[in-house]
């Protein structure tokens, strides 16, 4: 079956008919890393497939990293559990409940993450879903004004792990610095790399000056239409480009499970100006 790519009515995103993710065509890899770089994030409907098959679709965007944490609902240490299911009163997986405020995976460290593939198996009814910003139209859209204030800028970034909201965080723990404007290798664009929940302060701004330039970025990047709100179906897998895109989640029930199951696709290019 020929795969087919069709843009969502949305800012960015893509939907991906005709493909079969247990069983994935080195055509079928060309056609997903074009329209990767093209939409920044891709929608697959489908039935769920098992954590060798998410690994394997997961590679046709770059290699897999190791999870941080290994779940008893996976055999593989690349796969991450996000879930708020409970064994015998212990968490099972990481990011269990409630609302998570935008961000980049791994900005924080010194070499960020490609992108992620993430797969739904057991969705509450209402809430969780995943909202995904445009930071290349982001970009776009800001004055020409902010534009020239912000070139050459970079800034330190920190998360505390499991940390939902800016206010859960602590502020001494793994930290990087990276520009808040990045380049993307594979189309030379420019995307807007700063995000709520892990970009502390911009170096070499006063404090104030500094947070109140965040706020700026961080509202415009939120309030302004660049954003796809994804509402999750059973056997959906998500793929997006951590370097262009930021992520959050909306609130849901704790009286619901929800369960996910994550590859992570790693990156060899540092955030580049």
């Amino acid at each position: 079956m020929t795969i087919s790519v069709k843009p969502l009515d949305a800012p960015l995103g893509a939907e991906i008919s005709g493909l079969d993710a247990r069983h994935i065509t080195p055509e079928d890899r060309q056609v997903l890393i074009e329209a990767f770089n093209a939409y920044h994030v891709l929608v697959v409907h489908g039935p769920t497939i098992t954590d060798d098959e998410l690994v394997e679709f997961g590679k046709s965007f770059g290699h897999i990293e190791k999870a941080r944490k290994k779940s008893p609902l996976s055999d593989r240490d690349d796969i991450m559990v996000i879930s708020n299911i409970r064994q015998n009163g212990e968490l099972v997986g990481s990011l269990p409940d409630g609302e998570m405020s935008f961000h980049f995976d791994r900005i924080h460290q010194v070499q960020p993450c490609k992108g992620a593939a993430l797969h739904g198996l057991e969705i509450p009814q209402e809430g969780g879903d995943t909202c995904f910003a445009n930071m290349v139209r982001a970009y776009e859209t800001l004055p020409e004004a902010t534009k020239q204030r912000i070139e050459g800028l970079t800034a330190l970034n920190t998360f505390t792990y499991g940390a939902t909201k800016v206010d859960s965080k602590d502020e001494m723990g793994p930290h990087a610095i990276h520009p808040i404007v990045r380049r993307i290798p594979e189309t030379g664009k420019k995307a807007l790399y700063v995000c709520r929940l892990m970009t502390d302060s911009i170096v070499g701004l006063p404090r104030a000056e500094s947070d109140a330039l965040i706020t700026e970025l961080c509202d415009h990047i939120e309030n302004t239409g660049l954003i796809y709100q994804h509402k999750w179906k059973v056997g959906d897998i998500i793929v997006w480009d951590n370097r262009c895109t930021s992520h959050a989640r909306t609130d849901f029930s704790d009286q619901e499970r929800r369960l996910m199951k994550r590859v992570t696709i790693g990156d060899t290019v540092p955030p580049l100006q």
